[in-house]
């Protein structure tokens, strides 16, 4: 049997979230507005923003001197790894405004301290201080703690958390979901044939959203989840997790192991050695499997949903180009929240809610998403095939909402 080691990449499904505004090939589809401008601050052709009122005076770091305020919430001072990500977070800001144009937006940053009385301070603030959008906060505690100064003025969020119950009217999450990523995976095998899953999870919250997911998925295609596994990280938990699913199984079309680092592998090669014949069963995942050891033999053929890596490291290229590091992920969220409110600010009248609601979406350096009414994201993902030791788009990520491509 593998040993299970601590996978490096462990955040519930990329719990501090995760996406970018890229036109690839220098335009949009029709349907879809405000995508990445060319580089060199060229924009989209607008009419400029007349705004009469007068301007109180900004507290935090300003960047631009566009006539539209918009707070960005950081955990500059935060603790642990609060304060690398809020780091890339300002320098992916800064990659935006470099290619919107100096003059399309003020923005304010705003250091939480990774509190929540810090984050809600800084909210009031932006609020009394007229700013149309408050980009951020990063953690779910502090988008809470955030969101009642804003509400009052009902000066709109996009905030970086993954978590769902984060989301409210007006408090939008541009981040990864995980419900989405479990929903694309379960529903391409569905339209494949996949009828019966077996699902082996991690425990907690990451298991407990992914089990509900594809309980909700599978059964919407006319499937069944017919059995759930739950595991803790060490090598006689997933043993018996194994175990007491194996004739599950024998039974099912897939297995659905949605964690990331060793654990696919683990999982599988456990399944194989102890007897249970897995050869033709189509393993499914997350995006998560990009931690994984896509080489091991256990996982060759296996499914899983992500966005489109060559626009997420057409970003990482840019970045690194720009400030001499490569970024994680979640640093794409400011970039696209940037480059979002400085199209629709550019196009007069404010940045109001049903301008972020557009239902036709945006399209990003990490694929396509649009803001729902309650607050949540509903992405566009792609569908990988491992194949050789590597992740092979099988069914590419949709271009628009709708059922275009």
């Amino acid at each position: 049997m593998k040993v299970w080691t601590s996978p490096g990449r462990r955040t519930g499904f990329r719990s501090l979230a995760l996406a970018g505004l890229l036109v690839l090939g220098g335009c949009v589809g029709g349907d879809v507005p405000y995508g990445m401008p060319q580089p060199g601050g060229q924009g989209i052709a607008t009419q400029p923003v007349v705004d009469n009122a007068p301007r109180l005076p900004a507290s935090g770091e300003v960047i631009g001197t566009g006539e539209t305020r918009v707070a960005l919430l950081l955990p500059l001072t935060g603790e642990g790894n609060a304060s690398r990500i809020a780091a890339e977070l300002k320098n992916a800001a800064l990659l935006a405004m470099d290619d919107v144009g100096l003059n399309a937006l003020e923005l304010v940053v705003k250091d939480t301290g990774g509190t929540t009385e810090g984050a809600a301070i800084a909210a009031g603030q932006a609020s009394a201080e007229g700013a149309a959008a408050v980009l951020g906060p990063l953690f779910s505690a502090n988008v809470r703690a955030a969101a009642p100064p804003l509400g009052m003025s009902q000066t709109p969020m996009i905030a970086f958390s993954s978590d769902r119950g984060a989301a409210s009217p007006g408090v939008y999450l541009n981040s990864f979901l995980p419900q989405g990523v479990v929903q694309r995976t379960l529903s391409y095998a569905a339209g494949q044939g996949v009828r019966s899953v077996v699902a082996i999870l991690p425990e907690g919250a990451a298991g407990d959203i992914a089990e509900a997911e594809a309980r909700r998925t599978m059964l919407s295609m006319g499937g069944e989840v017919t059995a759930v596994a739950r595991y803790a990280y060490d090598n006689m938990s997933v043993y018996e997790a194994v175990q007491g699913v194996a004739d599950a199984v024998r039974a099912a079309d897939a297995v659905f192991i949605p964690d990331g680092g060793t654990s696919p592998a683990t999982i599988a090669s456990t399944m194989t050695e102890t007897g249970i014949d897995i050869s033709g069963k189509k393993l499914l995942g997350t995006g998560q499997w990009t931690s994984a050891n896509l080489a091991d033999p256990a996982l060759q053929g296996g499914w899983f949903a992500d966005t489109d890596q060559s626009r997420v490291n057409a970003y990482k290229q840019r970045y690194q180009a720009r400030f001499g590091a490569e970024p994680s992920l979640t640093s794409a969220l400011a970039y696209d929240s940037v480059v979002l409110v400085a199209n629709i600010a550019k196009g007069g009248g404010g940045i109001q809610r049903h301008a972020l609601e557009t239902p036709v979406g945006f399209n990003g350096y990490t694929g396509l998403f649009r803001f729902l009414g309650d607050g949540t994201t509903e992405r566009g993902y792609a569908i990988y095939e491992v194949r050789e030791g590597k992740a092979e788009i099988i069914d590419a990520a949709p271009s628009r909402f709708g059922g275009g491509s």
